[in-house]
Formats: C-alpha cells, sequence, structure tokens
C-alpha cells in the first residue's frame, strides 16, 4: 500500500563538501542534491546507467548537480562553492536563497544502452526538498511525501545529511494516507537525527504503519568515476588547432568538476593525441 525509502549520504555529502572547499550552504544543496539521487536510485537495476539530479536558479550557487551510479557511487558539484549567505531568521541555511527560484529542477536517467532521458519542472522554493517533491507530483504523478536535511556542525563541516521519501502505491485506501501523512508531519529534524545515530529503519518505523516489509540495505560511498583515459579521450577529440594550441603552452591540465582531480598531460601526451586523431 505504500512504500518509502530512507538515504543517509553524511560522509558523502561532507566528501563533497571537502573535494570543493564548499561553504556550508553550499554543501547544505549538494547534501540535499545527493540524497535526493540517492533516493531515486533505489529504483534502478544493476544494468541501469546512472541518475543525475540538478538544480539550476538565479541565486547565486549556480548549476548544482547531484549522481549516482547502480553501484552507488555518488558525486556532486556546485558552480560556486564559495558562497555565504547570513542564516535564515529560523536558524538554517538559506538554501533556498543560494539556489534561487528562477530555473529548473531535472532528473536525468541512463539507461543500459547508455541512452538519456530527462524530467524536468521548474523551480518552486529552491529548497531542493520541494522542488524534489514537485517533480514527483507533476513527472510521475504519484502521491508522495519527502523530508531532505543537512546539518552542519560548528566546524562548518557536514555532520549529519539524508532524507526519506513515501509514496502512496495505486489502491492505498484513503485513511492509511491520511494516517501516513499525519506521521510523516513528525518527522522533523532528519539531518540531527542521523547527527545523533538515528538508525534509518527507526526513521521508516516513525512514518510506516506495521506490518513493514524490509529490502535490503544498499551502500552509498563518495566515489567519482572520472580517470585519466577518460580525460585523453575528450583530447583526442580536439581539433588539431587546440591540440596545437596546448603544445604551444607545455601542455595541459584538466580538472575533474565533480572530485577536483587534475590530470597533466604533457607534450609528448599531447603530440600522440593529434597523431591518433589523424590515424582514425
Amino acid at each position: 500500500m505504500l512504500r518509502a525509502v530512507a538515504v543517509t549520504t553524511t560522509t558523502a555529502a561532507r566528501e563533497a563538501q571537502l573535494a570543493h572547499r564548499a561553504w556550508p550552504v553550499a554543501a547544505a544543496a549538494m547534501g540535499r542534491l545527493m540524497s535526493t539521487a540517492a533516493i531515486l536510485a533505489a529504483d534502478m537495476k544493476d544494468d541501469e546507467g546512472r541518475i543525475s539530479v540538478e538544480a539550476h536558479g538565479d541565486g547565486p550557487l549556480g548549476r548544482v548537480v547531484a549522481e549516482v551510479s547502480p553501484q552507488g557511487a555518488m558525486r556532486a558539484r556546485v558552480q560556486h562553492p564559495d558562497v555565504e549567505l547570513p542564516l535564515r531568521p529560523d536558524g538554517k541555511l538559506a538554501v533556498g536563497q543560494a539556489v534561487g527560484v528562477d530555473g529548473f529542477f531535472r532528473v536525468m536517467r541512463q539507461d543500459a544502452f547508455g541512452d538519456w532521458y530527462q524530467g524536468q519542472v521548474e523551480l518552486q522554493t529552491g529548497e531542493i526538498g520541494d522542488d524534489f517533491l514537485h517533480y514527483l507530483m507533476q513527472s510521475e504523478q504519484v502521491p508522495s511525501a519527502v523530508s531532505l536535511g543537512v546539518l552542519v556542525g560548528q566546524e562548518g563541516l557536514v555532520i549529519g545529511s539524508g532524507g526519506v521519501m513515501v509514496q502512496a502505491l495505486p489502491g492505498c485506501p484513503r485513511e492509511l494516507v491520511d494516517e501516513t501523512a499525519a506521521r510523516f508531519g513528525g518527522l522533523t529534524q532528519i539531518s540531527r537525527r542521523l547527527a545523533d545515530g538515528e538508525t534509518l529503519e527507526n526513521l521508516i518505523r516513525m512514518v510506516l504503519p506495521e506490518p513493514v516489509h524490509w529490502h535490503p540495505q544498499e551502500s552509498l560511498q563518495w566515489s567519482c568515476w572520472c580517470d585519466r583515459e577518460r580525460i585523453a579521450d575528450m583530447l583526442r577529440t580536439l581539433p588539431d588547432s587546440d591540440l596545437e594550441d596546448l603544445i604551444s603552452d607545455g601542455g595541459a591540465e584538466v580538472t575533474c568538476h565533480f572530485c577536483r582531480t587534475a590530470y597533466q598531460f604533457n607534450v609528448s601526451d599531447i603530440e600522440s593525441f593529434r597523431r591518433s586523431g589523424a590515424d582514425h
């Protein structure tokens, strides 16, 4: 009758923050988006590609992206990680202001053949959770409830990150929907609960009435799938004029947008790319 997914992304969100040297509000936006991608990944099959979730509004953060693979590898990036904004009146990070509202929330899914399919809605508040809920209601048309949170500690690093989604399946009685909605309303401060050691099982038990059928837990971890050969393949596609410019510059350094790993290519490398392009 009901379906629930709960995720904890604390470690991955902190690794994303460290990789990008992100200020708290940027780290919170990435963490919430990573939790969104993780929740959506619960439907992925092992042979599928990956899920990419993007929030791009008119706020100072610019483009925020999170991706997850079927194996639970997660990565994220933010266009402007050094944004600093005052806290909201309720003491929470101003994620909505940082993301903005004039823009879009996009979900892209890659199938087993490498083809991409996307759904997109307009941003509602920029808080990520509200925008994710709007996407579920508009694009997937499934009655849903979503709660996402990221908690940053006194040292400025993420100490709690995660989320819960509950959906009513076809045929779910109205009274059960109402009961679950009331229970969900009591599920507050998710990030604080996770930082204090609350388990995902307990979060779901707070929302779903018994009996509950449990699926096996799946692991999530910060891990970028960039590598030197992928970057080299990209450089091989450049026109000869661009490769000649790189040779004149003494080589090239290419930095991954997600993990910030820098790959160095010397003049000999660039010359070999030009020759392989000519052979092709």
